[in-house]
């Protein structure tokens, strides 16, 4: 019986250690099971690089002369010949066109006699006054007769010169008001001219983007009868005060007539570009990557080289075009969500299977 007792419990105790063997292994099967079961989160992801954030103010308006001048008649009379027409180029004091003079010339000429008559008589008194032969006032009645008859032919000749129109300086002609044959009354207009190797582009701009530019600064042209070409202007000024009916403030662009083989005309409509905040080289990520603890501090999650989540602490700058400026915290080649932050959680694994891109003008390498 002893001995039977001692083989019961020798059989009982190994049963025991048996099951207890069996409870130990299934155990760790459930824990490599459940670890083996963990499955990536697949996310969309962004690599933090340098980007440019500047503000970009954009208007449009039509290209135009930055002088335009019409000529107008200073006379009353017939066009007698005509030199020009609409589109062209003339010189400096090329003549535009001549009006019949012939009565003004006539004036003139007896005029001319006049003064001649006038002449000869102030010479004669003054030797008479200077031998006391005649009275001052007979000497000086002499001399007035012969200014006036000095400026009567200054006056003629002058309107003898109105009768030929010419060009004050290096012009195109814009437009044509009248004909050889027509008979126009004084200042009438007769052509309207214009410089076009200086063009201009006026644009109204809102006051909270005026303050940002600045006179001499450069600027982009995208002019619609050459596509996909870009131009270059210089902001020439901007003006004191804004529009009284649109509250605008008007900023005139130069352009040079000639660039890269193309001829810019007025009439060409311009769509202007201009930086109103430099901000080049700055780290940014999607807005929508961040979030907020309780105590409204922003943080990212970063994706680190295991490829799960760890959550960094950020300071921001500046929000534009759906784009947060990051001051502190992350580093230029950094990997961090890019979308949805909201239904994740700190260090799960997770699968990048979209990259966001950045559609801001990319001014350093990226990976």
């Amino acid at each position: 019986m002893h001995f039977a007792g001692v083989l019961f419990m020798i059989k009982f105790i190994s049963i025991i250690l048996t099951a207890f063997l069996l409870l130990i292994t299934g155990c760790n099967s459930e824990t490599e099971s459940g670890q083996a079961d963990e499955r990536a989160t697949a996310i969309a992801g962004y690599e933090l690089y340098p980007i440019d954030m500047s503000r970009i103010v954009r208007a449009s308006s039509i290209v135009e002369p930055e002088n335009i001048i019409t000529l107008a008649s200073r006379m009353s009379g017939l066009i007698v010949e005509m030199n020009v027409r609409e589109g062209d180029r003339v010189l400096e004091n090329d003549v535009l066109l001549r009006f019949d003079i012939e009565e003004q010339q006539a004036e003139l000429e007896r005029a001319r006699a006049e003064l001649d008559l006038a002449k000869a008589v102030y010479e004669r008194n003054q030797t008479l006054f200077n031998s006391q032969a005649i009275s001052r006032a007979e000497y000086k009645e002499a001399r007035a007769n012969k200014r006036i008859a000095e400026s009567e032919v200054k006056l003629l000749e002058t309107r003898v010169a109105f009768g030929t129109v010419r060009a004050p300086h290096d012009l195109v002609v814009l437009r044509r008001f009248v004909e050889r044959g027509d008979a126009v009354s004084n200042n009438e207009p007769l052509f309207r001219v214009a410089d076009l190797n200086r063009l201009v582009v006026r644009l109204g701009i809102p006051e909270r983007d005026v303050v940002t530019l600045e006179e001499g600064q450069q600027t982009e042209l995208q002019i619609d009868a050459f596509p996909g070409e870009t131009f270059r202007g210089t902001i020439q000024r901007i003006f004191p005060s804004a529009d009284e009916n649109s509250r605008l403030f008007t900023v005139e662009i130069t352009l040079r007539a000639e660039q890269q083989d193309q001829v810019i005309r007025p009439g060409y409509l311009a769509r202007v570009s201009m930086d109103a905040e430099r901000r080049p080289n700055v780290l940014a990520i999607p807005s929508e990557s961040l979030l907020a603890s309780e105590r409204d501090e922003r943080f990212v999650y970063v994706i680190n080289s295991d490829n799960r989540l760890e959550r960094r602490d950020v300071v921001t700058g500046i929000e534009r075009r759906n784009w947060t400026e990051i001051v502190e915290g992350l580093e230029t080649g950094e990997k961090v969500v890019g979308s949805n932050p909201s239904n994740l959680r700190e260090d799960i694994l997770v699968n990048v299977t979209r990259w966001v891109e950045n559609d801001a003008p990319q001014v350093a390498g990226r990976r």
